[in-house]
């Protein structure tokens, strides 16, 4: 076979996605970064100030409760949206009847729009005539109804619920795939042996889908700690604090309180975190190993 050849014309074909994303990322980034050792109010010119923004991101109690949200919240994307987006790829593997229903009904909350989802749960979170309260009452519940986005010990779950729910089935469509990939053999044996759908679930399933499984965490992971939409449109970070995020302190801090360069610096905080996070489970090493079960091992998991 021939060496392929590089020609200087395919630059004509590259350079112009090349421009857009240099000034679209590249010099915003940077940008970003050089903003973050300056005290600047976006108006005057930026004073350069060293680390003390860096300083003051450790000394800010608002951002560090922040930070342990984000955590919290990245856990249970991971447990809710990879977790029961491989359970129902799982569940839908072999087509059963009304795959194309339930596959359109779960991608469905995907296409809408933040604001528009947003909208749909201020609305069922509503108090007085909220889906939910009315649901609480109806099944005998009704000390359970309360304002969910007033309330500062519920608004944040109650926050994070929606764009958890909404991603759920995203990585449904992502799950899917790996699973149909999977040979049908490995089925038919632990059928054959007779393992239960949760044995072949655990032991077949999960094992052969690992590498999807690393990539969707880490997608589910770097969208809760980046994710600044649903908490603006739904609390503003109230009531009070009690729902203020890394994203949504840095949009106040920057556009309300008019501290560009501490706003860079906690821009480029969320930055470093999502890049460890992503580093730490791309190096996990449970990730990086396909097990592919033997018939052995399946027959021992029946016995």
């Amino acid at each position: 076979m021939g060496a392929m050849k590089f020609r200087s014309v395919y630059l004509m074909f590259v350079l112009p996605a090349v421009a857009l994303y240099a000034i679209f990322f590249i010099y915003p980034f940077v940008a970003t970064f050089f903003a973050s050792f300056t005290s600047w109010d976006g108006i005057s010119a930026p004073v350069f100030n060293g680390l003390a923004n860096y300083v003051h991101l450790f000394n800010d109690s608002v951002l560090m409760s922040g930070i342990g949200r984000i955590l919290i919240w990245a856990a249970l994307a991971v447990i809710v949206k990879v977790g029961l987006g491989l359970v129902f790829a799982a569940m839908l593997r072999d087509r059963i009847a009304g795959y194309k229903f339930f596959t359109g009904v779960f991608f469905f909350p995907v296409v809408i729009s933040s604001s528009a989802m947003s909208l749909v749960f201020t609305l069922m979170y509503d108090k007085d005539f909220g889906i939910i309260n009315q649901f609480l009452g109806s099944i005998g519940l009704g000390f359970l109804k309360q304002a969910w986005l007033s309330n500062p010990d519920t608004a944040f779950y109650a926050a994070i619920a929606v764009p958890i729910y909404q991603d759920i089935g995203f990585f449904l469509i992502i799950f899917l795939a790996a699973v149909q990939d999977i040979p049908n053999e490995f089925y038919e044996s632990a059928r054959i042996d007779g393992a239960s759908p949760f044995q072949i679930f655990c032991r077949v399933t999960v094992p052969l889908s690992l590498g999807t499984v690393r990539v969707c965490v880490i997608l589910a992971v770097t969208s809760a700690f980046k994710t600044f939409d649903y908490i603006f449109l739904l609390t503003s970070g109230g009531p009070g604090t009690s729902t203020q995020v890394p994203a949504t302190w840095m949009y106040q801090q920057t556009f309300q309180a008019f501290q560009y360069g501490y706003g860079s610096a906690i821009a480029m905080l969320i930055f470093v975190l999502s890049l460890a996070v992503s580093a730490l489970i791309m190096s996990t090493s449970s990730f990086n190993k396909v097990r592919i079960p033997s018939k052995m091992k399946l027959q021992e998991t029946v016995a």
